[in-house]
C-alpha cells in the first residue's frame, strides 16, 4: 500500500468521524412556517457567556439550518415580520418546527425530547387548581387570605417539581425546573433539595452549574468570608475589579433603576457616604440595567456620586450568580482586608454600622 493511498483512507475515515461528531453536536431543524414567505428567522442562545447568533432566510416558509449545541440549551427563535419570538429546549438530533407567522409564540415544535418534557412539566403547573382570593375591601384580611393561597400554591408546585425531578433526573430539562421555581424565585435551602435529585451529568450541565452556584453563595457571602472579585465597566468601558478597593471599607451595591425599593434606599446611601467618603469607605454601585440608558438616566436623577458599574445581563449574570443575587436590593460591605463584614443593610443600618467600625 503506497503513502497516498493510506493516507486518502486516514482522510476518509477522519471525514466520516467528524461528521458523526458534527451530527451528535447539533440540533438539525425544519421548519415549515405558513405566512412567513421569504422572511428570516433568528436563532441566539447563550452558554458559558458566549452569546450564539445564527439567521436563516426562509424560502415561502420552509428552511432548514444545523444549530451548532454542544449541549441541551434555552434558545430564542424571533422572526424579521411581526419581531415575536418563540422560546424553546433546544436539544441535539433532528427536529421540526410548523405553525404560523401571526401566531409565532405557539409554534409547533416536533422531535425535541428536552422540549417537550419542560412543556409537560409547565403544562402540569398551569394546571394546578385554585382560584386566587378576591379582594374584600378589608386590606389587612385580604393581605392574609392572598398569603395563604400563596402558601398553598406553592406546596402543590413543590409537589409537582419534586415529582417531575425524579421522574427525570437524568433530563436537563428537570434543571431547569428547579431553577426556574427557587433560583429564579430564590430559595436555597429547595434548590439544594432537589439539586441532589439530578443525576450527575445534569448537575454539571449549564444549568445545573447555575444552581450549584446559587446554592454554594450562601457561603462564599457569609460575613468573615472573603469577597469574591470582579471585574465591571462604567459608562466609558473601563473596567474596575473589587480588588481595587483594597484597603478601604465598600458597599457593594446591587441595583437597578426599575427596583423601586432600590431607589427609595439611594438618599441613605448618599447620607452615609457623604459623612464617610473621607474616612476610608466608598460605594460600588453595581447596576442590574439590561438597558445602559435606563441606568445612566437613574443615576442622574438620585444623583449618585460614587462609582457605578453595569452588568446587562442582569440578576443572570456572573457577578449576580457569585454573590447569589437574584432580588433586588441587596448589598455587602466588604471590609479593608476584602472579608465581608455585613450585608443587606438598609436604612440607617449603614451609618450605624459605618460607625462602629471607623473611628
Amino acid at each position: 500500500m503506497n503513502n497516498i493511498y493510506r493516507f486518502l483512507i486516514v482522510f476518509s475515515v477522519c471525514l466520516v468521524l467528524f461528521a458523526d461528531l458534527y451530527a451528535q453536536s447539533a440540533a438539525h431543524i425544519t421548519a415549515d412556517i405558513a405566512g412567513l414567505q421569504n422572511g428570516k428567522i433568528i436563532f441566539s442562545y447563550e452558554l458559558n457567556d458566549i452569546l450564539y447568533k445564527d439567521s436563516v432566510q426562509a424560502e415561502r416558509g420552509v428552511f432548514t439550518r444545523n444549530v451548532p449545541l454542544p449541549e441541551p440549551v434555552l434558545c430564542t427563535l424571533s422572526n424579521s415580520l411581526n419581531k415575536q419570538i418563540r422560546i424553546l429546549l433546544l436539544d441535539k438530533g433532528s427536529l421540526k418546527i410548523s405553525g404560523d407567522i401571526d401566531r409565532f409564540y405557539e409554534l409547533k415544535v416536533s422531535g425535541a425530547l428536552e422540549n417537550d418534557l419542560l412543556m409537560q412539566y409547565r403544562t402540569s403547573l398551569y394546571a394546578l387548581p385554585g382560584i386566587r382570593p378576591k379582594a374584600t375591601g378589608n386590606e389587612e384580611n385580604d393581605k392574609k387570605d392572598r398569603a395563604v393561597f400563596a402558601a398553598k400554591q406553592q406546596l402543590l408546585k413543590d409537589s409537582v417539581l419534586s415529582g417531575f425531578v425524579k421522574t427525570y433526573p437524568d433530563h436537563v430539562a428537570a434543571a431547569i425546573a428547579v431553577y426556574d421555581m427557587y433560583v429564579t424565585y430564590p430559595d436555597r435551602s429547595k434548590a439544594a433539595e432537589r439539586f441532589k435529585l439530578l443525576s450527575p451529568n445534569v448537575q454539571k450541565s449549564i444549568y445545573g452549574e447555575s444552581i450549584r452556584a446559587f446554592i454554594d453563595a450562601k457561603v462564599k457571602t457569609d460575613v468573615g468570608a472573603t469577597a469574591a472579585n470582579f471585574s465591571l465597566a462604567d459608562k466609558n468601558g473601563k473596567l474596575f475589579s473589587l480588588i481595587d478597593f483594597k484597603g478601604k471599607y465598600v458597599l457593594i451595591d446591587f441595583w437597578a433603576s426599575w427596583c423601586m425599593p432600590c431607589r427609595k434606599e439611594n438618599p441613605n446611601l448618599i447620607r452615609a457616604y457623604q459623612i464617610y467618603k473621607d474616612k476610608g469607605f466608598t460605594i460600588a454601585g453595581l447596576s442590574m440595567d439590561i438597558a445602559a440608558e435606563n441606568w445612566l438616566t437613574a443615576v442622574d436623577q438620585d444623583k449618585l456620586p460614587w462609582l457605578q458599574l453595569n452588568d446587562p445581563r442582569g440578576t443572570t449574570g456572573k457577578v449576580a450568580n457569585v454573590y447569589g443575587v437574584k432580588s433586588l436590593p441587596a448589598n455587602f460591605l466588604v471590609g479593608p482586608d476584602g472579608k465581608i463584614v455585613a450585608k443587606n443593610l438598609r436604612g440607617d443600618a449603614l451609618e450605624k454600622k459605618l460607625k462602629e467600625l471607623i473611628h
